[in-house]
Protein backbone atom coordinates (compact mmCIF):
# COMPACT_ATOMS: atom_id res chain seq x y z
CA UNK A 1 0.00 0.00 0.00
CA UNK A 2 2.87 2.22 1.12
CA UNK A 3 4.43 1.66 -2.58
CA UNK A 4 1.27 2.16 -4.19
CA UNK A 5 1.26 5.36 -2.11
CA UNK A 6 4.53 6.44 -3.08
CA UNK A 7 3.60 5.62 -6.90
CA UNK A 8 0.68 7.68 -7.26
CA UNK A 9 1.87 10.90 -5.26
CA UNK A 10 5.15 11.11 -7.46
CA UNK A 11 4.29 10.64 -10.68
CA UNK A 12 7.27 13.32 -12.07
CA UNK A 13 10.05 11.99 -10.65
CA UNK A 14 9.41 8.37 -10.37
CA UNK A 15 11.37 7.19 -7.37
CA UNK A 16 9.50 3.26 -7.90
CA UNK A 17 8.26 2.24 -11.35
CA UNK A 18 10.41 4.74 -13.82
CA UNK A 19 11.52 2.17 -16.30
CA UNK A 20 8.09 0.74 -16.56
CA UNK A 21 5.46 1.92 -14.75
CA UNK A 22 2.99 -0.15 -16.06
CA UNK A 23 4.57 -3.18 -15.04
CA UNK A 24 4.80 -2.13 -11.28
CA UNK A 25 1.79 -0.58 -10.81
CA UNK A 26 0.23 -4.11 -11.53
CA UNK A 27 3.32 -5.97 -9.92
CA UNK A 28 2.52 -3.63 -6.40
CA UNK A 29 -1.27 -4.19 -6.99
CA UNK A 30 -0.78 -8.17 -7.44
CA UNK A 31 1.35 -8.13 -4.11
CA UNK A 32 -1.12 -5.90 -1.67
CA UNK A 33 -3.53 -8.25 -2.95
CA UNK A 34 -1.19 -11.53 -1.62
CA UNK A 35 -0.25 -9.85 1.40
CA UNK A 36 -3.89 -9.54 2.71
CA UNK A 37 -4.52 -13.04 1.64
CA UNK A 38 -1.53 -13.72 3.76
CA UNK A 39 -3.26 -12.15 6.38
CA UNK A 40 -6.14 -13.50 6.36
CA UNK A 41 -4.54 -17.24 6.35
CA UNK A 42 -2.51 -16.15 8.98
CA UNK A 43 -5.35 -14.76 11.17
CA UNK A 44 -7.47 -18.42 10.19
CA UNK A 45 -4.33 -20.63 10.55
CA UNK A 46 -4.36 -21.87 7.70
CA UNK A 47 -2.98 -23.63 6.15
CA UNK A 48 0.11 -24.75 8.43
CA UNK A 49 2.81 -22.18 9.31
CA UNK A 50 5.60 -24.03 6.93
CA UNK A 51 3.62 -23.50 3.76
CA UNK A 52 2.14 -20.20 4.26
CA UNK A 53 6.00 -19.08 5.39
CA UNK A 54 7.26 -20.86 1.79
CA UNK A 55 4.00 -19.55 -0.16
CA UNK A 56 5.10 -15.82 0.73
CA UNK A 57 8.31 -16.26 -0.03
CA UNK A 58 7.73 -16.98 -3.08
CA UNK A 59 5.47 -14.05 -3.57
CA UNK A 60 7.65 -11.53 -1.83
CA UNK A 61 10.61 -12.80 -4.53
CA UNK A 62 8.40 -12.70 -7.25
CA UNK A 63 6.56 -9.73 -6.49
CA UNK A 64 10.03 -7.40 -5.39
CA UNK A 65 11.83 -8.91 -8.68
CA UNK A 66 9.38 -7.49 -11.01
CA UNK A 67 9.40 -4.30 -8.93
CA UNK A 68 12.84 -4.00 -9.39
CA UNK A 69 13.05 -4.36 -12.66
CA UNK A 70 10.36 -1.86 -13.21
CA UNK A 71 12.38 0.43 -11.45
CA UNK A 72 15.89 0.43 -12.69
CA UNK A 73 17.20 -3.02 -11.93
CA UNK A 74 20.10 -3.56 -9.72
CA UNK A 75 20.36 0.30 -9.19
CA UNK A 76 16.58 0.49 -7.51
CA UNK A 77 16.57 1.28 -3.63
CA UNK A 78 13.87 -1.94 -3.44
CA UNK A 79 16.43 -4.19 -3.34
CA UNK A 80 16.85 -3.55 0.63
CA UNK A 81 12.88 -4.94 0.77
CA UNK A 82 14.38 -8.16 -0.54
CA UNK A 83 16.70 -8.43 1.53
CA UNK A 84 14.26 -8.30 4.18
CA UNK A 85 12.04 -10.47 3.26
CA UNK A 86 14.50 -13.01 2.30
CA UNK A 87 16.07 -12.35 6.52
CA UNK A 88 12.45 -12.64 7.70
CA UNK A 89 11.96 -16.30 5.93
CA UNK A 90 15.05 -17.14 7.65
CA UNK A 91 13.09 -16.31 11.32
CA UNK A 92 10.53 -19.26 10.46
CA UNK A 93 12.09 -21.39 7.92
CA UNK A 94 14.55 -23.80 8.29
CA UNK A 95 18.31 -22.90 7.07
CA UNK A 96 17.87 -24.82 4.06
CA UNK A 97 14.53 -23.39 3.06
CA UNK A 98 16.37 -19.90 3.97
CA UNK A 99 19.58 -20.39 1.72
CA UNK A 100 17.55 -21.51 -0.97
CA UNK A 101 15.03 -18.59 -1.11
CA UNK A 102 18.38 -16.49 -0.93
CA UNK A 103 19.64 -18.27 -3.94
CA UNK A 104 16.45 -18.16 -5.31
CA UNK A 105 15.96 -14.39 -4.79
CA UNK A 106 19.53 -14.39 -6.26
CA UNK A 107 18.91 -16.17 -9.72
CA UNK A 108 15.71 -13.47 -10.34
CA UNK A 109 17.62 -10.75 -10.18
CA UNK A 110 20.44 -12.12 -12.20
CA UNK A 111 17.82 -13.14 -14.65
CA UNK A 112 16.14 -9.93 -14.65
CA UNK A 113 19.43 -8.02 -15.07
CA UNK A 114 19.97 -10.49 -18.37
CA UNK A 115 16.51 -9.88 -19.27
CA UNK A 116 17.39 -6.03 -18.86
CA UNK A 117 20.86 -6.59 -20.83
CA UNK A 118 19.07 -8.68 -23.68
CA UNK A 119 16.26 -5.73 -24.19
CA UNK A 120 19.53 -3.39 -24.17
CA UNK A 121 21.12 -5.34 -27.30
CA UNK A 122 18.09 -5.15 -28.94
CA UNK A 123 17.60 -1.92 -28.78
CA UNK A 124 20.69 -0.98 -30.18
CA UNK A 125 20.47 -3.43 -32.94
CA UNK A 126 17.57 -1.45 -33.65
CA UNK A 127 19.49 1.89 -33.70
CA UNK A 128 21.97 0.28 -36.09
CA UNK A 129 24.93 0.19 -33.59
CA UNK A 130 25.12 -3.30 -32.47
CA UNK A 131 23.77 -6.86 -33.31
CA UNK A 132 20.80 -8.41 -32.07
CA UNK A 133 22.55 -11.77 -31.30
CA UNK A 134 24.07 -13.52 -28.81
CA UNK A 135 27.63 -11.51 -29.60
CA UNK A 136 25.69 -8.37 -29.02
CA UNK A 137 24.44 -9.77 -25.55
CA UNK A 138 28.05 -10.88 -24.62
CA UNK A 139 29.54 -7.88 -25.23
CA UNK A 140 26.73 -6.21 -22.97
CA UNK A 141 27.85 -8.19 -20.50
CA UNK A 142 31.04 -7.63 -20.51
CA UNK A 143 30.93 -4.30 -20.01
CA UNK A 144 28.41 -4.16 -17.37
CA UNK A 145 31.19 -4.56 -14.43
CA UNK A 146 29.55 -2.45 -11.85
CA UNK A 147 26.84 -4.38 -12.34
CA UNK A 148 28.36 -7.62 -12.27
CA UNK A 149 29.99 -5.84 -8.42
CA UNK A 150 26.45 -5.00 -7.50
CA UNK A 151 25.06 -8.73 -7.97
CA UNK A 152 27.97 -9.97 -6.24
CA UNK A 153 27.02 -7.87 -3.07
CA UNK A 154 23.50 -8.13 -3.36
CA UNK A 155 23.58 -12.01 -3.56
CA UNK A 156 26.33 -12.07 -0.20
CA UNK A 157 24.37 -9.80 2.08
CA UNK A 158 21.04 -12.35 0.63
CA UNK A 159 22.79 -14.86 2.14
CA UNK A 160 24.28 -13.73 5.13
CA UNK A 161 20.91 -12.13 6.05
CA UNK A 162 19.20 -15.40 5.60
CA UNK A 163 21.95 -17.41 7.70
CA UNK A 164 22.17 -14.91 10.33
CA UNK A 165 18.11 -14.28 11.04
CA UNK A 166 17.83 -17.78 11.04
CA UNK A 167 20.36 -18.13 13.53
CA UNK A 168 19.23 -15.63 15.79
CA UNK A 169 15.92 -16.86 15.75
CA UNK A 170 16.87 -20.84 16.54
CA UNK A 171 18.55 -18.65 19.73
CA UNK A 172 15.69 -17.17 20.35
CA UNK A 173 13.71 -20.08 20.29
CA UNK A 174 16.04 -22.10 22.02
CA UNK A 175 15.87 -19.43 24.92
CA UNK A 176 12.22 -19.21 25.03
CA UNK A 177 12.02 -23.45 25.18
CA UNK A 178 14.63 -23.24 28.24
CA UNK A 179 12.31 -20.27 29.44
CA UNK A 180 9.14 -22.13 28.86
CA UNK A 181 11.01 -25.41 30.66
CA UNK A 182 11.97 -23.17 33.58
CA UNK A 183 8.86 -21.74 34.10
CA UNK A 184 6.97 -25.71 34.13
CA UNK A 185 9.53 -25.99 36.80
CA UNK A 186 8.85 -23.29 38.77
CA UNK A 187 5.46 -24.11 38.59
CA UNK A 188 6.01 -27.51 39.52
CA UNK A 189 7.52 -26.62 42.14
CA UNK A 190 5.33 -24.28 43.45
CA UNK A 191 2.43 -26.55 43.33
CA UNK A 192 4.51 -28.73 45.28
CA UNK A 193 4.77 -26.15 47.58
CA UNK A 194 1.37 -25.39 47.53
CA UNK A 195 0.67 -28.90 48.41
CA UNK A 196 2.53 -29.45 51.49
CA UNK A 197 1.34 -26.27 53.22
CA UNK A 198 -1.67 -27.88 52.05
CA UNK A 199 -1.16 -30.85 54.46
CA UNK A 200 0.53 -29.31 56.61
CA UNK A 201 -0.57 -30.40 60.70
CA UNK A 202 0.00 -26.88 61.70
CA UNK A 203 -2.06 -24.05 60.33
CA UNK A 204 -0.38 -21.34 58.23
CA UNK A 205 -1.53 -18.09 57.76
CA UNK A 206 0.15 -15.23 55.20
CA UNK A 207 -0.90 -11.67 55.53
CA UNK A 208 0.26 -8.51 54.04
CA UNK A 209 1.34 -5.27 56.09
CA UNK A 210 -2.95 -4.31 55.29
CA UNK A 211 -3.70 -7.13 56.76
CA UNK A 212 -5.26 -9.23 54.01
CA UNK A 213 -4.83 -13.04 54.01
CA UNK A 214 -2.41 -14.02 51.30
CA UNK A 215 -2.43 -17.67 52.00
CA UNK A 216 -4.67 -19.91 54.13
CA UNK A 217 -4.14 -23.67 54.05
CA UNK A 218 -6.96 -26.37 54.37
CA UNK A 219 -5.49 -27.03 58.35
CA UNK A 220 -5.82 -23.36 59.69
CA UNK A 221 -9.53 -22.77 57.80
CA UNK A 222 -10.28 -25.86 59.49
CA UNK A 223 -8.82 -24.65 63.12
CA UNK A 224 -10.14 -21.40 62.74
CA UNK A 225 -13.93 -22.49 61.66
CA UNK A 226 -13.37 -20.91 58.07
CA UNK A 227 -13.92 -23.33 55.37
CA UNK A 228 -15.34 -20.43 52.45
CA UNK A 229 -12.36 -18.24 53.92
CA UNK A 230 -10.06 -16.87 50.21
CA UNK A 231 -7.10 -14.68 49.86
CA UNK A 232 -7.52 -11.10 50.05
CA UNK A 233 -10.38 -11.40 53.13
CA UNK A 234 -9.00 -8.80 55.92
CA UNK A 235 -7.67 -11.24 58.73
CA UNK A 236 -10.50 -9.26 61.32
CA UNK A 237 -13.23 -10.41 59.36
CA UNK A 238 -11.41 -14.19 59.72
CA UNK A 239 -10.53 -14.32 63.10
CA UNK A 240 -10.81 -10.87 65.17
CA UNK A 241 -8.76 -12.75 67.50
CA UNK A 242 -6.16 -13.83 65.57
CA UNK A 243 -5.86 -10.11 64.49
CA UNK A 244 -6.12 -8.49 68.01
CA UNK A 245 -2.93 -10.93 68.61
CA UNK A 246 -1.12 -10.18 65.83
CA UNK A 247 -1.60 -6.21 66.41
CA UNK A 248 -0.32 -7.14 69.82
CA UNK A 249 2.98 -8.97 68.89
CA UNK A 250 3.75 -5.90 65.73
CA UNK A 251 3.44 -3.75 69.31
CA UNK A 252 5.27 -6.03 71.46
CA UNK A 253 7.39 -8.33 69.22
CA UNK A 254 7.27 -10.92 71.63
CA UNK A 255 7.93 -14.34 70.50
CA UNK A 256 5.35 -15.97 72.28
CA UNK A 257 1.61 -14.91 72.13
CA UNK A 258 -1.02 -16.19 74.44
CA UNK A 259 -3.87 -18.80 72.97
CA UNK A 260 -6.96 -17.91 71.65
CA UNK A 261 -10.32 -20.29 70.82
CA UNK A 262 -11.80 -18.97 67.55
CA UNK A 263 -15.01 -20.40 68.47
CA UNK A 264 -16.81 -22.03 71.38
CA UNK A 265 -16.97 -25.71 69.73
CA UNK A 266 -13.03 -25.00 68.67
CA UNK A 267 -9.98 -26.27 70.33
CA UNK A 268 -7.72 -23.50 71.34
CA UNK A 269 -5.04 -22.50 69.08
CA UNK A 270 -1.57 -21.12 69.79
CA UNK A 271 -0.14 -18.21 67.16
CA UNK A 272 3.35 -17.64 66.34
CA UNK A 273 3.87 -15.05 64.42
CA UNK A 274 7.46 -14.54 62.15
CA UNK A 275 8.39 -12.15 59.56
CA UNK A 276 9.04 -13.28 55.93
CA UNK A 277 12.50 -12.05 54.01
CA UNK A 278 13.67 -10.85 50.89
CA UNK A 279 10.68 -9.72 48.45
CA UNK A 280 8.38 -11.11 51.19
CA UNK A 281 9.90 -8.93 53.90
CA UNK A 282 6.32 -6.86 54.44
CA UNK A 283 4.59 -10.20 54.66
CA UNK A 284 4.06 -11.83 58.47
CA UNK A 285 3.94 -15.82 58.56
CA UNK A 286 0.95 -16.96 60.94
CA UNK A 287 1.90 -20.36 62.21
CA UNK A 288 -1.21 -22.27 64.44
CA UNK A 289 -1.35 -24.94 66.70
CA UNK A 290 -3.72 -26.83 67.78
CA UNK A 291 -3.29 -26.59 71.99
CA UNK A 292 -5.22 -29.75 72.13
CA UNK A 293 -2.32 -31.77 69.98
CA UNK A 294 0.43 -30.27 71.89
CA UNK A 295 -0.96 -31.45 75.51
CA UNK A 296 -1.75 -34.74 73.09
CA UNK A 297 1.32 -35.29 72.13
CA UNK A 298 2.88 -35.00 75.37
CA UNK A 299 0.53 -37.29 76.81
CA UNK A 300 1.20 -40.34 74.32
CA UNK A 301 4.53 -39.60 75.59
CA UNK A 302 4.20 -40.43 78.82
CA UNK A 303 1.43 -42.92 78.45
CA UNK A 304 3.56 -45.12 76.19
CA UNK A 305 6.73 -44.77 78.89
CA UNK A 306 3.72 -45.64 81.29
CA UNK A 307 2.29 -48.64 78.62
CA UNK A 308 6.07 -50.07 78.38
CA UNK A 309 5.99 -50.15 82.03
CA UNK A 310 2.96 -51.22 83.01
CA UNK A 311 3.07 -54.36 80.86
CA UNK A 312 6.25 -55.54 82.08
CA UNK A 313 5.43 -55.29 86.01
CA UNK A 314 1.51 -56.37 85.02
CA UNK A 315 2.06 -59.81 85.68
CA UNK A 316 4.41 -59.48 89.00
CA UNK A 317 1.74 -57.17 90.06
CA UNK A 318 -1.41 -59.18 89.44
CA UNK A 319 0.18 -62.39 90.71
CA UNK A 320 0.34 -61.14 94.14
CA UNK A 321 -2.88 -59.07 94.06
CA UNK A 322 -4.96 -62.50 92.79
CA UNK A 323 -3.33 -63.78 95.93
CA UNK A 324 -4.34 -61.09 97.95
CA UNK A 325 -8.20 -60.99 96.81
CA UNK A 326 -8.04 -64.88 97.70
CA UNK A 327 -7.12 -64.58 100.92
CA UNK A 328 -9.64 -61.63 101.37
CA UNK A 329 -12.29 -63.86 99.78
CA UNK A 330 -11.17 -66.84 102.19
CA UNK A 331 -11.32 -64.92 105.03
CA UNK A 332 -14.52 -63.26 104.56
CA UNK A 333 -16.10 -66.48 104.15
CA UNK A 334 -14.98 -67.50 107.78
CA UNK A 335 -17.29 -68.93 110.38
CA UNK A 336 -16.04 -67.31 113.53
CA UNK A 337 -15.27 -63.50 111.89
CA UNK A 338 -17.04 -60.59 113.43
CA UNK A 339 -18.54 -57.87 111.65
CA UNK A 340 -15.43 -55.49 111.86
CA UNK A 341 -13.07 -58.09 110.15
CA UNK A 342 -15.49 -58.52 107.96
CA UNK A 343 -15.59 -55.10 107.13
CA UNK A 344 -11.89 -54.68 106.46
CA UNK A 345 -11.89 -57.65 104.37
CA UNK A 346 -14.42 -56.40 102.19
CA UNK A 347 -12.10 -53.18 101.91
CA UNK A 348 -8.93 -55.23 101.39
CA UNK A 349 -10.96 -57.28 98.43
CA UNK A 350 -13.01 -53.92 96.45
CA UNK A 351 -9.44 -52.02 96.48
CA UNK A 352 -7.63 -55.16 94.78
CA UNK A 353 -10.63 -54.85 92.01
CA UNK A 354 -9.92 -51.36 91.70
CA UNK A 355 -6.36 -51.98 91.28
CA UNK A 356 -6.96 -54.78 88.55
CA UNK A 357 -9.25 -52.62 87.04
CA UNK A 358 -6.51 -49.98 86.47
CA UNK A 359 -4.05 -52.46 85.34
CA UNK A 360 -6.58 -53.32 82.90
CA UNK A 361 -7.72 -49.85 81.31
CA UNK A 362 -3.54 -49.00 81.53
CA UNK A 363 -3.30 -51.99 79.43
CA UNK A 364 -6.50 -51.60 77.27
CA UNK A 365 -5.34 -48.14 76.36
CA UNK A 366 -1.49 -49.88 75.04
CA UNK A 367 -3.12 -52.17 73.20
CA UNK A 368 -6.39 -50.63 71.60
CA UNK A 369 -7.13 -51.79 67.98
CA UNK A 370 -7.42 -49.31 65.52
CA UNK A 371 -10.75 -48.33 64.66
CA UNK A 372 -12.69 -49.75 61.23
CA UNK A 373 -15.44 -46.90 61.30
CA UNK A 374 -18.31 -47.84 59.62
CA UNK A 375 -21.82 -46.15 58.10
CA UNK A 376 -24.29 -46.12 61.13
CA UNK A 377 -28.04 -45.16 60.51
CA UNK A 378 -28.04 -43.18 64.20
CA UNK A 379 -31.35 -43.24 65.27
CA UNK A 380 -31.50 -47.08 64.83
CA UNK A 381 -28.13 -47.51 66.48
CA UNK A 382 -28.82 -45.17 69.79
CA UNK A 383 -32.57 -47.21 69.71
CA UNK A 384 -30.32 -50.31 70.48
CA UNK A 385 -28.16 -48.97 72.59
CA UNK A 386 -30.62 -47.46 75.21
CA UNK A 387 -31.58 -50.71 75.21
CA UNK A 388 -28.38 -52.38 76.24
CA UNK A 389 -27.46 -49.74 78.75
CA UNK A 390 -30.18 -49.80 80.61
CA UNK A 391 -30.05 -53.91 80.60
CA UNK A 392 -26.85 -53.83 81.91
CA UNK A 393 -26.77 -50.28 84.37
CA UNK A 394 -26.48 -50.45 87.96
CA UNK A 395 -28.48 -48.34 90.08
CA UNK A 396 -31.60 -46.78 89.20
CA UNK A 397 -33.29 -46.20 85.72
CA UNK A 398 -32.74 -42.81 84.16
CA UNK A 399 -34.95 -40.94 82.90
CA UNK A 400 -33.77 -41.46 78.71
CA UNK A 401 -34.63 -39.25 76.15
CA UNK A 402 -32.86 -39.31 72.42
CA UNK A 403 -33.74 -37.39 69.27
CA UNK A 404 -32.37 -37.47 65.74
CA UNK A 405 -32.73 -34.61 63.16
CA UNK A 406 -33.24 -35.46 60.49
CA UNK A 407 -34.35 -39.25 60.82
CA UNK A 408 -32.11 -40.05 58.54
CA UNK A 409 -29.12 -38.65 60.22
CA UNK A 410 -25.72 -41.48 59.42
CA UNK A 411 -22.43 -41.25 61.10
CA UNK A 412 -18.85 -42.64 60.42
CA UNK A 413 -17.74 -44.46 63.42
CA UNK A 414 -16.92 -47.75 64.76
CA UNK A 415 -19.57 -49.34 66.44
CA UNK A 416 -17.64 -51.12 69.23
CA UNK A 417 -15.83 -48.04 70.02
CA UNK A 418 -18.78 -45.48 69.82
CA UNK A 419 -20.46 -48.20 72.50
CA UNK A 420 -17.74 -47.62 74.61
CA UNK A 421 -17.77 -43.65 74.16
CA UNK A 422 -21.54 -43.53 75.10
CA UNK A 423 -21.72 -46.03 77.78
CA UNK A 424 -18.58 -43.99 79.09
CA UNK A 425 -20.59 -40.52 79.03
CA UNK A 426 -24.04 -42.33 79.74
CA UNK A 427 -22.55 -44.31 82.85
CA UNK A 428 -20.77 -40.78 84.42
CA UNK A 429 -24.02 -38.76 83.77
CA UNK A 430 -25.87 -41.45 85.83
CA UNK A 431 -23.39 -41.37 88.44
CA UNK A 432 -22.35 -37.52 88.64
CA UNK A 433 -25.16 -36.00 86.62
CA UNK A 434 -27.97 -36.07 89.35
CA UNK A 435 -28.75 -33.94 92.39
CA UNK A 436 -29.09 -36.04 95.60
CA UNK A 437 -32.59 -37.56 95.72
CA UNK A 438 -33.26 -36.74 92.07
CA UNK A 439 -33.86 -39.47 89.03
CA UNK A 440 -31.29 -39.59 86.84
CA UNK A 441 -32.43 -37.40 83.58
CA UNK A 442 -30.40 -38.27 80.03
CA UNK A 443 -30.87 -36.74 76.92
CA UNK A 444 -29.16 -37.21 73.93
CA UNK A 445 -29.94 -34.80 70.84
CA UNK A 446 -28.04 -35.63 67.74
CA UNK A 447 -28.08 -33.18 64.52
CA UNK A 448 -26.13 -31.67 61.71
CA UNK A 449 -24.48 -28.79 62.35
CA UNK A 450 -25.38 -27.02 59.02
CA UNK A 451 -22.49 -24.50 59.12
CA UNK A 452 -19.58 -27.24 59.27
CA UNK A 453 -21.29 -29.98 57.68
CA UNK A 454 -20.74 -32.40 60.90
CA UNK A 455 -22.98 -34.44 62.58
CA UNK A 456 -23.12 -34.16 66.25
CA UNK A 457 -24.71 -35.34 69.23
CA UNK A 458 -25.39 -33.53 72.59
CA UNK A 459 -24.95 -36.06 75.74
CA UNK A 460 -27.03 -33.89 78.62
CA UNK A 461 -27.53 -34.21 81.77
CA UNK A 462 -29.42 -32.53 84.68
CA UNK A 463 -26.77 -32.49 87.30
CA UNK A 464 -24.85 -30.07 89.31
CA UNK A 465 -22.50 -29.48 86.37
CA UNK A 466 -19.01 -30.13 86.56
CA UNK A 467 -16.42 -27.59 89.00
CA UNK A 468 -14.79 -24.42 87.17
CA UNK A 469 -11.57 -25.49 88.24
CA UNK A 470 -11.96 -29.30 86.76
CA UNK A 471 -13.10 -28.45 83.76
CA UNK A 472 -9.71 -28.32 81.86
CA UNK A 473 -8.47 -31.55 83.67
CA UNK A 474 -11.28 -33.23 82.60
CA UNK A 475 -9.18 -35.21 79.57
CA UNK A 476 -6.41 -35.58 81.58
CA UNK A 477 -5.55 -39.58 82.24
CA UNK A 478 -5.87 -40.46 85.67
CA UNK A 479 -7.73 -37.35 87.09
CA UNK A 480 -10.87 -38.70 88.58
CA UNK A 481 -13.07 -36.85 92.01
CA UNK A 482 -14.05 -40.13 93.02
CA UNK A 483 -12.62 -42.20 95.88
CA UNK A 484 -12.93 -45.27 93.24
CA UNK A 485 -12.07 -44.00 90.08
CA UNK A 486 -9.40 -44.71 88.02
CA UNK A 487 -9.38 -41.19 85.92
CA UNK A 488 -9.24 -43.22 82.53
CA UNK A 489 -12.60 -42.95 81.00
CA UNK A 490 -13.05 -39.57 79.37
CA UNK A 491 -9.46 -39.87 78.41
CA UNK A 492 -10.26 -43.08 76.72
CA UNK A 493 -13.26 -42.18 75.28
CA UNK A 494 -11.32 -38.45 73.69
CA UNK A 495 -9.15 -40.99 71.98
CA UNK A 496 -11.81 -43.66 71.16
CA UNK A 497 -12.94 -40.43 69.30
CA UNK A 498 -9.92 -38.88 67.70
CA UNK A 499 -9.33 -42.45 66.33
CA UNK A 500 -12.22 -42.31 64.39
CA UNK A 501 -12.04 -38.77 62.76
CA UNK A 502 -14.31 -37.18 65.90
CA UNK A 503 -13.53 -34.42 68.47
CA UNK A 504 -14.79 -35.07 72.07
CA UNK A 505 -15.49 -31.57 74.29
CA UNK A 506 -17.27 -30.59 77.19
CA UNK A 507 -19.57 -27.34 76.78
CA UNK A 508 -20.61 -26.06 80.36
CA UNK A 509 -24.78 -25.28 80.16
CA UNK A 510 -25.51 -21.65 82.07
CA UNK A 511 -29.04 -23.55 83.12
CA UNK A 512 -26.77 -26.30 84.93
CA UNK A 513 -26.18 -29.69 83.98
CA UNK A 514 -23.17 -30.97 81.55
CA UNK A 515 -23.04 -31.39 78.07
CA UNK A 516 -20.64 -33.51 76.30
CA UNK A 517 -20.64 -33.26 72.49
CA UNK A 518 -18.95 -35.94 70.38
CA UNK A 519 -18.43 -33.65 66.96
CA UNK A 520 -18.10 -36.36 63.82
CA UNK A 521 -16.45 -36.91 60.55
CA UNK A 522 -17.63 -34.59 58.01
CA UNK A 523 -20.87 -36.24 56.32
CA UNK A 524 -18.35 -36.42 52.87
CA UNK A 525 -16.26 -39.20 54.31
CA UNK A 526 -19.36 -41.02 54.22
CA UNK A 527 -19.21 -41.75 50.47
CA UNK A 528 -15.71 -43.08 51.29
CA UNK A 529 -17.17 -45.39 53.85
CA UNK A 530 -20.05 -46.00 51.37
Amino acid sequence: MLLLAAFAVDEQNRLFGKQDPHLFLGAASTYMVLAMIAIAGSFWRRPPLMVQAHLQLLADLAALTVMINASGGLTSSLNSLLIAAVAASGILLSLSSALLGAALGFFLLTGSWLVDRWQATQALAQAGRGTNDWLGLLSQIGYATDDWVRLGILGAVLFIAAGLTHTLAERARRGEALARQRTIELLEVAELNQGIIRHLQNGVVVVDAAGQIQLLNDTAQTLLDAPDAVPGLPLNELSPLLAQRLADWRLSNSLESPAFRPAEHRPELIPRFTRLSGRQAANILILLEDSDQVAERLQQIKLAALGRLTAGIAHEIRNPLAAISHAAQLLEEADDLNAHLRRLSRIIYDNVKRANRIIGDVLDLARRDRGKPERLALELWLDAFRQEFLRGLNGATPDWRHTVEPADLAVSFDPHQLRQVLWNLCANACQHGVKPGATPHLELCARLDSGRGRPILDVRDAGPGVAAEHISHLFEPFFTTRAKGTGLGLYLARELCEANRAHLQYLPSAGGGSCFRIAFAPASSLSEID
